[in-house]
């Protein structure tokens, strides 16, 4: 895998230079010290010190002087477009699903996906105020926040689709948005999961249009004609209709109002009786989706959904492992480009371990527990590592590097805990930066 992505990082910055310097450009057009290709691997490298201290190791670690200030290093930064840091990633997860696709873990055939945002807090600058706005615009004291939504594959553990948006951008404007990246990334059969605020008839009209199964987790208001009467346990396929007083919300977009009435959608609604594990309280879950029984059971719907917790798990690991939040910069271009190289290393993390678990077994006859790699461990390892074994002046050195960073991340491996009940505690993050010590 790193192979592949050594090869794929020494080509992108010349296959993609258009889209890096779009909007200027000028730049990048003379032989200077800070290339595309150093630029890149410099983000990838950072642990969240001082801008100084960031490029000192990262020169420290190719056995190379020091010899471009922080200024030069900024200004090179604030030439290179975010955007083209996405459209690369596209690329390499569109080749790396494609190639490996015999290792991906599926369920039934497919690769099961799920949808969700988060908000996030950024620094408080005039430039991304008005960018991104505010969390309570009409309080003294209000935080700059925006909202940051993963496509992610729940099974494999992989960010497929990163969108950033201001704080008050509509959720199910950027799942459009991952749904249509997500036809382009992969040719595998998918299914889409969404917690109960992404109902929408546009997005399941969207999936059907695309051929694109999904479960959604429904509110009880929702389409209430045709879920008022389900009872607890029920699996009931109907033809769903709409007339003119049900399409009311619809009323802007004529084109799709006109055709919502005049349209026949075979919807599946399932209500899956749940246990809550801290009180032992029975309750029921609404489901709406377009797979049929023969596809998936009810007990199979329930999997389904369960495994849309792993995107929780993958903000959690994002934002409080990683540092999504520890910024390098105020300037937005700069947080765009933290925040797209935080999740390509992600990605590059999961892909390792899913590569490590093919050739390198966890040999579980050994353990009490089933067990898995520490990711936290397997986060920190790689940072140590990977500007070695993609900077290495010889193959040798690279698979040297290699070699040291899988020999850790085998040894370090913890239990799977599938029905342990931990209580949230909302604490404050004490280690978020205070932006001093950055551009």
């Amino acid at each position: 895998m790193w192979d592949d992505f050594y090869e794929f990082i020494e080509e992108a910055p010349t296959i993609f230079l258009e889209d890096i310097r779009e909007g200027n450009p000028r730049a990048f057009t003379r032989k200077r010290k800070t290339t595309p290709l150093k630029l890149m691997l410099q983000m990838f490298s950072q642990k969240g010190l001082s801008q100084f201290s960031e490029l000192l190791n990262f020169y420290s670690v190719q056995n190379k002087p020091l010899d471009v200030s922080t200024v030069a290093f900024y200004k090179a930064r604030m030439k290179f477009n975010p955007k083209a840091l996405h459209l690369m990633m596209e690329d390499y997860l569109s080749m790396a699903y494609e190639k490996y696709d015999d290792k991906l873990v599926k369920l039934n055939g497919y690769i099961v996906t799920a949808i969700d945002s988060s908000d996030i807090i950024l620094p408080s600058t005039e430039e991304t105020i008005e960018i991104y706005g505010v969390n309570k615009p009409n309080q003294a004291i209000s935080t700059v926040m925006a909202k940051i939504s993963l496509l992610y594959d729940c099974i494999n553990k992989v960010a497929l689709d990163t969108c950033i948006e201001p704080y008050k951008f509509s959720e199910r404007e950027c799942a459009s948005q991952h749904l249509n990246q997500l036809k382009k990334i992969l040719r595998q059969p998918t299914i889409t999961t969404f917690d109960r605020g992404y109902f929408s008839m546009k997005l399941i009209d969207q999936m059907i249009e695309n051929n694109q199964k999904f479960i959604i987790r429904m509110d009880k208001q929702n389409l209430k004609r045709y879920t008022g009467t389900l009872v607890s346990g029920e699996d009931r396929t109907v033809d769903v209709q709409f007339n003119r007083v049900e399409t009311n919300k619809y009323r802007e977009n004529r084109s799709f109002r006109t055709k919502l009435m005049n349209t026949t959608y075979t919807l599946r609604f399932v209500k899956i009786p749940l246990v809550r594990g801290t009180t032992g309280e029975t309750y029921d879950e609404l489901l709406l989706t377009n797979l049929t029984p023969d596809e998936f059971s009810l007990e199979g719907l329930k999997e389904l959904y369960r495994l849309r917790w792993e995107i929780e798990t993958a903000y959690n690991i994002l934002k409080n492992r990683m540092k999504l939040e520890e910024f390098s910069g105020i300037r937005d271009w700069l947080i765009r480009q933290d925040i797209y190289c935080c999740v390509w290393l992600y990605n590059l993390i999961m892909l390792y371990i899913i590569e490590l678990n093919e050739t390198e077994g966890i040999p579980q006859e050994r353990y009490k527990h089933e067990m898995r790699r520490n990711i936290s461990i397997s986060i920190g390892v790689v940072k140590t590592y990977f500007i070695q074994s993609i900077l290495g002046n010889t193959p040798e050195k690279r698979h040297e590097s290699v070699e040291r960073m899988s020999e850790l991340i085998k040894q370090h491996l913890i239990p799977v805990r599938p029905d342990r009940i931990a209580t949230r505690h909302h604490t404050i993050n004490k280690s978020r930066r205070s932006y001093r010590y950055t551009y």
